[in-house]
């Protein structure tokens, strides 16, 4: 039985191939990549004035270096991008598996900017003689702008905002400016959402009570002067205005959202477990000297447990445990969690981005309800609609003797 899922997509006879499209005449507005390269999205044709716009997720780089690392690979260089994306799950073209979005016009925003789509410096970084630019506001500008010259999104009836991981963070970060966008167009949307895949990250500490995720994504905001760019959200930033990296995380951002949002994330997230709960600040950094991105699952006697629940012993699954606890809490004491026409699907899968997957779409299911119903629900009902209409909570994982200590036997899809 599979039991993880981290950054994959399973290619099935029904999955959905987008173009890669790369906008050269945009560069000297510097919609560009770290490297340079000009940035890009992917693209397929629906039917109608229907669209979902996918924000890719793919972590972030943390400092000069790590930045510089990544600007060797298709996070950082449109270079060496892929020419098509093959996606499920949300973004399935089979109506089986994804019958409210399934002939949508689908386009995926390539990530390369190393900060959820958020930097916008006027001059590149200098690093190693290279030039490192931060520009994801400006691919943001770009995408749209072509969007609507080339593909008629100016005619958009209905839009769906949607992102996974590093782009589920981008998600909550950037819909108001989506919004604002449309409405200084002249867009007349009948509806507006956002979906959150795995994107809420918490602001939280590791096992030894020490902060890691907190100083990277700290460092990464300024570095790529996301506060200047005029993407993160303004009422954050109105609310912050000595401490704007907190708009850079989604629990201090989601209040200050107006649009409807649904979060999709499990409160067990294979990613945050590994990368902030048992993660350590690389040597060094900020002025790292390793090559290698972070330092997740860096505590080596609880390797094991982090990997696979099934290793924890009693006293090591409470403390995992723990950190359900303090995602539930940290969301269910949001202001926005209790807003009506938003909702929360949150289960206890050690999984990560797994709605992007068929059988986990449709698979997942809390009290009879699977994941892509839940969504269903929550797109097709009014703004109006009670949150509480739309709440499905996690369960904690078993303690004491017991072969198994899953507690939603529907994760093991």
């Amino acid at each position: 039985m599979q039991r993880f899922l981290l950054l994959t997509t399973i290619i099935c006879v029904t999955a959905t191939d987008l173009t890669l499209e790369l906008m050269p005449e945009h560069v000297p507005a510097g919609a560009v990549c770290i490297d340079g390269t000009p940035g890009g999205f992917y693209y397929k044709s629906g039917e109608g004035t229907k669209w979902m716009l996918f924000l890719q997720g793919g972590g972030w780089c943390y400092d000069e270096e790590d930045c510089y690392q990544r600007s060797l690979t298709d996070l950082g260089s449109s270079k060496v991008m892929s020419g098509n994306q093959t996606v499920d799950g949300v973004m399935s073209s089979d109506c089986g598996v994804n019958p409210d979005f399934c002939n949508f016009n689908m386009v995926m925003f390539a990530y390369c900017d190393g900060n959820s789509f958020s930097g916008n410096t006027d001059s590149p970084v200098i690093y190693k003689n290279t030039k490192l630019y931060f520009r994801g506001k400006r691919i943001l500008d770009a995408v749209l702008a072509t969007l609507s010259t080339k593909y008629n999104l100016h005619a958009a009836t209905e839009v769906i905002l949607a992102g996974c991981s590093a782009g589920g963070l981008a998600t909550y970060l950037h819909t108001e400016y989506f919004a604002s966008y449309f409405a200084a167009n002249n867009v007349r949307l009948a509806r507006f959402k956002s979906l959150s895949l795995s994107g809420f990250f918490l602001d939280h500490p590791n096992l030894d009570g020490v902060a890691v995720y907190r100083p990277e994504i700290q460092y990464i905001h300024n570095l790529s002067n996301a506060s200047q760019g005029g993407s993160l959200n303004p009422g954050c930033l109105k609310a912050y205005p000595t401490e704007t990296w907190k708009c850079n995380f989604a629990q201090y951002t989601v209040p200050f959202i107006e649009s409807p949002v649904m979060v999709l994330n499990s409160a067990y997230d294979l990613w945050q477990v590994q990368c902030i709960y048992t993660s350590e600040l690389p040597p060094g950094f900020p002025n790292q000297t390793d090559p290698n991105h972070g330092h997740c699952n860096a505590m080596p006697s609880w390797s094991k447990c982090v990997n696979n629940p099934d290793n924890c012993n009693d006293t090591e699954i409470v403390t995992m445990n723990q950190y359900i606890t303090d995602f539930t809490a940290t969301l269910g004491s949001n202001p926005a969690y209790s807003r009506a026409g938003n909702g929360a699907f949150i289960h206890s899968c050690h999984t990560h981005c797994e709605a992007k997957e068929d059988n986990y779409y449709t698979g997942i299911t809390i009290d009879n309800v699977t994941m892509q119903q839940a969504v269903s629900k929550w797109w097709n009902a009014p703004d109006t609609d009670p949150a509480s209409s739309h709440h499905y909570s996690p369960c904690y994982y078993k303690t004491g003797n017991t072969t198994s200590r899953d507690c939603n036997p529907t994760c093991l899809v």
